[in-house]
């Protein structure tokens, strides 16, 4: 399971054939501690796919924090791998991975 930050992010994802489950954190009326509750149940890893920006670092820490504090393990290595092909792409926000492709 891969969680992002906004619907935005999973209309790329799946632009780019992602077609496993994606979970927004960023969903009104859902606090963090709500979404890591309702993981907690449903998942026994995530990958974290938060933006590479400053408030994507901060965010992925935070639910990093709040999900392993609840026994889910969070895919680090992925993250940083993701974050590396990202950087090669010179893109540090997953929305705008889409755009990237087709250019």
């Amino acid at each position: 399971m891969v969680v992002v930050e906004g619907p935005r992010d999973v209309e790329a994802l799946r632009f780019i054939g992602f077609e496993g489950r994606i979970e927004v954190c960023s969903r009104v009326n859902v606090s963090d501690y709500d979404l890591a509750e309702s993981l907690k149940g449903e998942a026994s890893s995530v990958v974290l796919l938060t933006d590479f920006d400053e408030e994507g670092r901060r965010l992925n820490r935070h639910l990093t924090r709040l999900l392993e504090g609840r026994g889910v393990k969070v895919e680090v290595g992925l993250r940083r791998q993701f974050g590396r092909l990202m950087a090669a792409l010179g893109i540090y926000v997953i929305e705008a991975l889409d755009d990237a492709i087709l250019k």
